[in-house]
């Protein structure tokens, strides 16, 4: 971006672009897979600041931390671990089904 009023050096990296053909896409800024969330056990229970359970709260996918702390890799590098621990929480809800939140 060469619009900032106190930046005045040229970018090597920004040129014309005299030669049609010309494409667009709208492009709208988002958190992808921020894996800021929650941390949690192995049984996708969500854990206390104090190192306990919260029964019946479980968290999963971009919903929970994750093992590469709050670093995308990339491209469906949480689609594994969103839907492995789905699984992990489904069957950990279904063993306490009076204690869902």
């Amino acid at each position: 971006y060469n619009g900032d009023r106190w930046e005045k050096a040229p970018f090597t990296t920004l040129g014309p672009i005299d030669t049609p053909p010309y494409y667009a896409a709208q492009i709208e800024s988002g958190a992808l897979g921020t894996k800021g969330g929650p941390k949690t056990n192995t049984k996708a229970q969500v854990m206390r600041a104090t190192g306990g359970v919260i029964r019946g709260l479980y968290a999963v996918g971009n919903a929970m931390a994750g093992a590469t702390a709050m670093v995308y890799g990339g491209a469906g590098g949480t689609l594994g671990p969103g839907m492995t621990f789905g699984y992990i929480a489904g069957r950990s809800a279904a063993e306490e089904p009076d204690h869902i939140a």
